[in-house]
């Protein structure tokens, strides 16, 4: 294998010759070697199973696994055309090891945190390095090539800088006065040298792409936070798609090759979501001040923070970074309950099948995940076992499916909960028949049961109010356990979040000054930014003084510790049955969606702010009111109504009659 990956590297070189590619490729072939032990010959698509599951298990992010996959594809089709065996298959089939990633939203800095970071940098070059990052959202490496002649300043006392990006392409940036000074202070004292670097080091030499890096890193040290030259351009562009820069222009100014690679500024900004969202809220808050009065009733035992701080000032903690992903292990968990009545070859490809999708879920998701998918496997499997005397994988049939479609419709289970059921069971066969077990192919072509029109469980207005009055009541004492309470409550009611997405948030993803928050990792790993109201802003200000220091910089704590699924279910429980409301965080999630669509946001905004990756899953959630129906069409109407008057006229205008005149038989008239 060594002597292989030597000639790739150069074969590799000789197509980059200005690119890390060769590098990175070299560095993940070495990786997969040293972990294999095989010669190319005899790697398998079971070697590369086997390398993607240790990758995840270490923890590394989707994209990463999926570019070494890359680096190894490229390499096995470069062996089969070096020695010209066209029969030589590749190891690598992207439909089986390829690992799904999200949709990741840039990491930005926070205006706080960009205030304490340049408090910290004083000298002048530092600080016109740093702001070309901040101001015009220049790369590192875009930086550190500079030179003197870049810098232009014209007659009327504006300048511009000539840019070299990545594929030796230039563009130019415009300097705003502010920026410029701050380049003027550095050329001031720039010595004369011989190096034509703008950028130069105390050796009179330009600097490298490590020694900015380096000097950024110095900076953090000393403010308390961590933060990386590309999250200065990250917030370059959050600012710009913020102030409603055309994502056209904002694409040229940053070098970007591709409108989509901007395209996930502005959706980091989610500035029209922020905008319909505020507009929908602040109606919906109008209408019930007098319920909400006891946030702010001026009788409260934690005051409200006025001032502008961020969320490490209120809770007394010192600013950290945000925990890296936690390497996905297998979860202490006693899974014999589970192989109950099932046969020993089928157990070991359940824990085979479990075990694999345990290192794709979220940590804190495994537990719950594991049991929902092995009840739901044991439940299908013990039925064709014990009713059809299946005896192995590939005596599962079409119709044995499709007996226990019927028999679980005929015992009165919906047909969403057997869709589900399908779902779990397709998944488990896939995954068999992907490495090699023999599936019958007419089981994928079982037909789902049919779906009635699935109506959205949310609470009325009227329950709603009730049951915020409830908790604002219970709450009145504004304990530690009280204002948790609160936070996890809102967040759930007016945030729309999911409940493990309120239970997985850091300290980091909250930026008050923006009035907003990151959700990272949601659904299907999907990041997004969801903006907070005035109720959830007040609800964290005041729980943020009290929550105390804690094992995890995770938003909520409860002694110490993440705060869990069961503790927020219970308690919601608790007081739903106060006022004889079931409800639960989904529901509020649900009402939520149907509140918002009524007061006017569009759906589109509505889908962004939920996460949805269809809008089909946004009508769902949403039920238009007929009231709201009735609203929008008399709206409508009024926009119409300057046209009636024409209308009016020419129908109600008088009319005479006309005599037909004779024709003659040749179709003339006489």
């Amino acid at each position: 294998m060594k002597q292989a990956i030597e000639r790739f590297e150069r074969y590799i070189r000789s197509r980059y010759p200005n690119s890390t590619t060769a590098r990175h490729y070299v560095h993940d072939l070495r990786q997969f070697s040293q972990l294999i032990c095989k010669p190319p010959r005899a790697v398998t698509r079971e070697d590369v199973d086997r390398f993607v599951e240790d990758q995840l298990k270490r923890g590394l992010a989707a994209t990463t696994i999926n570019r070494r996959l890359a680096a190894l594809h490229e390499f096995f089709e470069y062996l089969a055309d070096e020695t010209q065996d066209v029969e030589w298959p590749n190891p690598v089939n992207w439909k089986r090891h390829k690992v799904k990633p999200g949709e990741s939203l840039p990491r930005d800095v926070s205006d706080p945190e960009v205030e304490r970071l340049f408090a910290q940098i004083t000298r002048p070059r530092d600080r016109a390095m740093f702001r070309l990052m901040l101001d015009v959202g220049l790369r590192v490496g875009e930086v550190a090539a500079l030179r003197m002649d870049d810098l232009i300043i014209t007659s009327d006392g504006s300048g511009r800088l000539r840019v070299r990006g990545k594929g030796d392409k230039e563009r130019f940036v415009w300097l705003l006065p502010e920026t410029l000074s701050v380049m003027q202070a550095w050329l001031e004292q720039r010595p004369a040298v011989a190096d034509e670097a703008l950028f130069i080091t105390r050796r009179k030499k330009g600097f490298s792409v490590r020694g900015i890096e380096e000097r950024l890193a110095h900076y953090c040290r000393q403010a308390g936070i961590k933060v990386s030259p590309h999250q200065l351009r990250h917030t370059f562009g959050r600012r710009m798609a913020e102030a409603e820069m055309p994502v056209t222009s904002l694409a040229a100014l940053m070098g970007h090759a591709k409108v989509t690679t901007t395209q996930v500024y502005i959706n980091g900004a989610g500035v029209e979501v922020q905008a319909d969202y505020r507009t929908a809220i602040a109606r919906l808050n109008a209408a019930r001040l007098e319920d909400i009065s006891a946030l702010d009733d001026g009788q409260r035992n934690t005051p409200i923070v006025t001032e502008m701080a961020d969320v490490w000032t209120l809770a007394g903690l010192e600013p950290t970074s945000p925990t890296s992903p936690q390497p996905a292990t297998e979860v202490d968990m006693d899974l014999s309950r589970y192989w109950e009545g099932l046969p020993e070859w089928l157990t070991e490809l359940l824990q085979e099948y479990i075990t694999y999708r345990q290192r794709r879920w979220k940590p804190s998701q495994v537990r719950n995940h594991t049991r929902a998918r092995l009840n739901t496997l044991r439940r299908v499997w013990r039925w064709v076992l014990d009713e059809e005397q299946v005896s192995g994988i590939a005596d599962l049939q079409r119709a044995h499916v499709q007996s226990f479609i019927e028999a679980r419709l005929a015992a009165d289970i919906r047909s969403g909960t057997v869709n589900a059921e399908l779902t779990d069971l397709w998944a488990f066969l896939g995954y068999l028949e992907e490495r090699g077990h023999p599936v019958n192919p007419s089981v994928f072509r079982v037909k789902r049961p049919k779906r009635g029109d699935p109506v959205p469980h949310f609470l009325s207005e009227t329950n709603f109010r009730r049951l915020e009055s409830t908790v604002l009541q219970a709450t009145k004492a504004e304990r530690r356990d009280d204002l948790l309470d609160r936070a996890w409550f809102y967040l759930l009611s007016e945030a729309g979040l999911r409940i493990s997405e309120v239970c997985d948030l850091r300290l980091a993803d909250i930026d008050l000054a923006a009035q907003r928050l990151i959700v990272r990792q949601g659904k299907e790993n999907r990041d997004r930014s969801v903006p907070l109201s005035p109720t959830v802003m007040t609800a964290l200000k005041t729980y943020l003084p009290v929550r105390g220091k804690a094992q995890t910089d995770h938003l909520l704590i409860y002694r110490q510790q993440s705060l869990n699924f069961s503790l927020i279910w219970s308690r919601l429980h608790r007081y739903g049955q106060q006022v004889q409301v079931e409800v639960s965080p989904h529901r509020l999630r649900h009402t939520l969606a149907t509140r918002l669509l009524n007061e006017g946001m569009p759906i589109t905004s509505l889908q962004r702010l939920l996460g949805h990756e269809r809008l089909e899953t946004t009508l769902i959630y949403a039920r238009v009111h007929n009231e709201t129906v009735r609203r929008d069409y008399e709206r409508a109407q009024a926009r119409l109504s300057p046209a009636a008057p024409l209308a009016d006229e020419l129908f109600n205008a008088p009319t005479k009659t006309v005599e037909p005149q004779p024709v003659t038989a040749e179709g003339d008239y006489v």
